[in-house]
């Protein structure tokens, strides 16, 4: 049965999505994108999830974000009657996130301030049929490519291995599967990552027991029980590892080697992505301060990519 606090939560975060679709610097990513643009529904979904379109130096970047937020933040509070809205400051100057409170429903606007720019095109996307029927709503918005969208996901996944992540991945998995090209969307958020990839593909599952029962139950309009989450886990790991090809493989380990191997990812694009330009700074310092542990790193990434345990 469908918890009715998420409901709300879905009734305002629809309100919220005009106020955002205005602002071109950003497009929808992660569980919203997926449930109510892509997906006709199957889970409700309560946080926007916003990926920063340009690729601006870290400071140009985050006033944007930060000017861009404001204005929805104003957008929303002008028109929609007793709504709050607050512009969370992050730390370090950083402000790219929103709480809107409306009554005692709560919803998240949130800016990814490390894996900033895209590789594929944008789409302008509307809500699907059943979201018009349930919330008699109509809303179009830039959306970020299938492949970036499900490879974000499936990372997400594979890091976080949060309930509301393996549902989506659950559906996947069920339909159109590890595409090629969403296997590209997921390296290129592998090399964005904070974490390395050997840890991200390591396989080594976590108790998300408390998370599945209170920030999940109730959220889907499908069973899904703690067991097909852990099911589902595991399924995802292999077809991952399965379906990474030889240059995938070299890649990956060029890239944490810290000499990656361009040609071998075919969008050569990806070495303009902030992100991946802070992780290889970020491997390099690494390799020249502590090779020791780097080496180790890199012996751990060529494990898992052989699919040793």
């Amino acid at each position: 049965m469908v918890n009715e606090a998420y409901r709300a939560q879905v009734r305002l975060l629809i309100d919220i999505l005009p106020f955002v679709a205005k602002e071109e610097d950003f497009a929808l990513k992660g569980g919203t994108a997926i449930n109510l643009f892509v997906r006709d529904l199957p889970r409700l979904s309560v946080d926007i999830d916003l990926t920063y379109l340009r690729l601006d130096d870290r400071e140009t970047a985050f006033g944007r974000i930060s000017t861009a937020l404001s204005r929805i933040k104003r957008h929303i509070e002008d028109a929609l009657p007793g709504a709050r809205v607050s512009l969370v400051d992050q730390g370090g100057g950083i402000e790219a996130k929103l709480q809107v409170q409306r009554a005692r429903t709560q919803v998240k606007v949130e800016v990814n301030t490390t894996l900033r720019g895209h590789l594929w095109p944008v789409r302008k996307m509307a809500n699907t049929a059943h979201v018009e029927r349930l919330f008699e709503a109509f809303v179009e918005m830039p959306v970020v490519s299938h492949a970036e969208l499900f490879g974000g996901k499936i990372c997400a996944a594979l890091d976080r291995q949060h309930p509301r992540d393996l549902f989506d991945v659950r559906v996947l998995l069920d339909a159109e599967g590890v595409t090629d090209d969403i296997r590209l969307g997921l390296i290129a958020a592998l090399v964005g990552h904070n974490r390395p990839v050997a840890e991200l593909l390591s396989g080594r599952m976590q108790n998300r027991d408390a998370a599945f029962t209170a920030e999940f139950e109730g959220m889907t309009l499908s069973p899904f029980d703690y067991a097909a989450h852990v099911v589902t886990f595991t399924e995802l790991l292999e077809r991952v590892r399965e379906g990474l090809g030889e240059n995938d493989r070299r890649f990956l380990m060029s890239f944490e080697a810290g000499e990656p191997d361009w040609d071998a990812f075919p969008q050569r694009a990806i070495q303009n992505m902030p992100g991946v330009q802070w992780k290889l700074l970020n491997i390099r310092k690494l390799k020249a301060t502590n090779p020791a542990k780097h080496a180790a790193g890199l012996a751990a990434l060529e494990r898992v990519l052989s699919c040793e345990r």
